[in-house]
């Protein structure tokens, strides 16, 4: 079963404090800087581009505990792009000749979530968070005409934790599809994250009853304008995960999961994984005006024991007016 470590309260409430750099960066070798470059599919109009994150290497299981990164910072990491606006992102985590890389093998992406430093974040006021993925590794496709745009000389850093259920250890990249197209003539209008956490901004983690249970969080928004896409995670006996706006009673967004929906999201030991999470999508999903009072809530269906150290989170995408 999948599991935060009480590391991650530390790591998170470091980053909505802005005391990224109170956290070791790891060096960045030649050998991976040279995997980290984004392979482009085209030279105008709307690109692809494949960027690879590594490698890293996950110890192997010690009796019943994972081996695990723990959490980790890496600063400056590579764009796909400069001066322009992202449309798309998919997430994964791959072995070294691209073949897939999950906990049916041993290896897991827990969380990876790239910030920006230098950008404040709507709900929590910390680094701005742009995009995050757990192991359910579900691509975000922004409605047409909507982007998140990359400033030029942006940087940008990623907080990531791996973990893995074999007992060898694992070598692996954090491997990233984006679509994009340049800033420079474009009509297309730019989207703020919102990160709505259910465990809330000093630390997303808590502990989650034997049973059925739900956690909620609210949020006055600062912003107004559309609510286009929404994304969410949950830990495995997460059954789903929704935001709705109580000013205006409508249900923005509702996550249900999927777990163990395929072979590659079930362990060694037969333990399954949230395999899937599909987002929202439209335009708009809902409307969203300066003071509306946003509640997310994380529901959770567990036998057996507490879950401790589980996550509620939905990343929204809004263009302001």
């Amino acid at each position: 079963m999948s599991q935060s470590r009480p590391a991650l309260t530390a790591v998170t409430t470091a980053l909505a404090a802005g005391a990224l750099l109170a956290v070791t960066a790891l060096p960045t070798t030649a050998a991976a800087a040279r995997q980290a470059a984004p392979a482009q599919q085209k030279a105008t109009g709307v690109q692809t581009t494949t960027v690879r994150y590594g490698p890293f290497t996950i110890p192997a299981t010690d009796g019943h505990d994972h081996g695990g990164t723990g959490n980790r910072i890496k600063f400056n990491v590579q764009k796909p792009c400069d001066d322009c606006f992202i449309t798309g992102f998919k997430p994964n985590l791959v072995y070294a000749d691209g073949s897939n890389a999950n906990v049916n093998t041993g290896p897991m992406l827990h969380h990876a979530v790239f910030g920006n430093h230098w950008k404040r974040d709507t709900v929590c006021n910390g680094p701005q968070r742009i995009f995050a993925t757990g192991n359910e590794r579900v691509e975000t496709v922004l409605p047409s005409g909507y982007g998140v745009k990359v400033g030029k000389g942006e940087r940008w850093n990623m907080l990531y934790d791996l973990m893995n259920h074999a007992p060898q250890s694992k070598e692996v990249y954090i491997s990233v599809t984006f679509t994009h197209e340049s800033a420079t003539g474009s009509g297309i209008k730019p989207v703020t994250p919102i990160w709505m956490d259910a465990g809330g901004c000093l630390g997303s983690v808590y502990d989650a009853p034997e049973g059925v249970s739900e956690k909620t969080r609210q949020w006055r928004s600062t912003v107004s304008g559309k609510l286009v896409h929404m994304r969410g995670h949950l830990h495995h006996a997460g059954h789903s995960v929704w935001t709705e706006n109580l000013t205006t009673g409508e249900l923005l967004c509702k996550i249900v999961a999927e777990e163990g929906g395929t072979p590659e999201f079930i362990d060694p030991h037969g333990n399954t994984e949230i395999s899937d999470m599909p987002p929202c999508s439209g335009n708009p999903l809902g409307r969203i005006d300066r003071g509306d009072v946003l509640k997310i809530t994380s529901r959770y269906e567990i036998e057996g024991h507490v879950h401790d150290d589980v996550m509620g989170i939905m990343v929204g995408w809004v263009a302001k007016d």
